[in-house]
This record gives C-alpha cells, structure tokens and sequence, in this order.
C-alpha cells in the first residue's frame, strides 16, 4: 500500500479512516499481521496515534490486537461470513428498493458509469474490481440518504472487504464481466422504475458471496480429512 500524506490535524482520527477504508478494499488479507511501527511508518508519523487509530478499529472488530504492538486481520469463519452477507443482504436490499423509489435519470447515469469502471477493473484488476465494487454499492447507500443503515454496512464491509478481494481473484472473469452481473439488472429495474426488481437484484448480488464461501468450507473440509486421514 502506498504512503498517504496526512496533515497535522487530528492524525489519530485521519489515519483510523484510511486504514478503514483500505480493510474495506480488500488492502489486506485474512490473517494478515501488522505492527504499529510499521504502520506508523508507512504513515510517517508517531506510533501515539497509530494505536489511537487501531484500538479504535479494535474496538468495531474489524482488527484484532494480539499483542502490545501487534495487529491482526480477522481471519473470520464460515459462520461469521455468512452473518454479514445476511444483514448486507437485508440492509442494502432496503437501500436499493429506496433508491428504486428516487431515482432520477442522472443518479442511474452516475451508476451506470460507476459500473462500467467496476467491470473494467474486473476483467484485469481484481484490486481495483474490488474497490470499484465497493464504490459502486456505496453510491447506492448514498442516494438512498439513510445513513444508519449506510452506517451499518460501512462496518459490515470493512470485516469483509479482505474476502471480498478473494473472491475478485478467485471468481472467473467471464461471469464477473458478464452481460447478465446483477449490477445490470439492478440498474434495469432503476431505468423501469421498479423498485421490488431494484432490491431483488441487489439482494441477488450479495448472495453471490454464499458461493465462494461454501467453496471455502469444502476446501477446508477436504483439507482437515486429508490432515487426519
């Protein structure tokens, strides 16, 4: 990852915020450990609000503090997974049946566009598919104006933002690039105004995580047998 300037102002509070956003981009792995001083570094400031920034995810789960200066990415199971997917699924679906209710021509053209870039990326950069990904359901949340919910799902994708980045890398191109992707369907409810159709499709895509899951659990499974056998 690459530095990032920072200001004077309120470092704790600027650097909690792009290492969120990084979590949320997949910037990091499952399992990945940090130190403090090495973040700190990176950001070329002092170790203080460094660990101001990290308890501070600490505390929204998103990070776990394994030691006094060490860091781990949560590494999150089956069950903890498919919790999130659940209330992504429920809470976005209401966003975008919003977003169905209000939508006017340029905010389905800025989602359009918005899309474009994120299957692009898809068919070359699965870092940049997974923040195009993420972009794109963002601006989603954000015309539906409901920020406890848009609040929520923040949380939700910086516990996941990690798999997600696995499951750009490890979904085959040809079905993320695809002329039937949700996302198309989606903005096809919008532009025939049927808000049911808007939610439907959205729920759709964020079940599409169940897939890479159970492929995962499998994987685990076969690999536990082939330990113990």
């Amino acid at each position: 990852m690459p530095p990032k300037p920072l200001i004077k102002e309120n470092l704790s509070e600027q650097i909690y915020r792009s290492l969120r956003l990084s979590l949320m981009d997949g910037e990091f792995r499952p399992g990945q450990r940090l130190t403090i001083s090495s973040v700190a570094e990176q950001y070329g400031t002092s170790i203080t609000p460094v660990r101001e920034a990290i308890f501070r995810l600490a505390s929204e789960q998103v990070l776990e503090v394994k030691a006094a200066t060490s860091v781990i990415v949560p590494a999150l199971t089956s069950r903890n997974l498919r919790e999130i997917v659940a209330i992504r699924r429920e809470l976005e679906g209401m966003a975008a049946f919003r977003v169905g209710q209000i939508a006017t021509p340029a905010m389905i053209d800025e989602l359009d566009a918005r899309n474009a870039a994120f299957i692009k990326a898809a068919g070359s950069n699965p870092r940049e598919a997974a923040q195009g990904n993420r972009d794109f359901h963002f601006m989603i949340l954000r015309f539906a104006e409901m920020p406890y919910v848009e609040s929520v799902c923040e949380n939700m994708w910086a516990l996941m933002g990690p798999f997600l980045r696995m499951f750009h890398e490890e979904v085959p191109v040809r079905r993320l690039t695809a002329d039937n992707h949700l996302h198309f369907q989606f903005i096809a409810a919008l532009r025939a105004g049927d808000a049911e159709g808007a939610r439907r499709a959205m729920q759709e895509d964020i079940e599409w995580s169940y897939e890479l899951i159970t492929r995962h659990e499998e994987m685990g499974k076969g690999n536990k047998a082939a330990t113990t056998g």
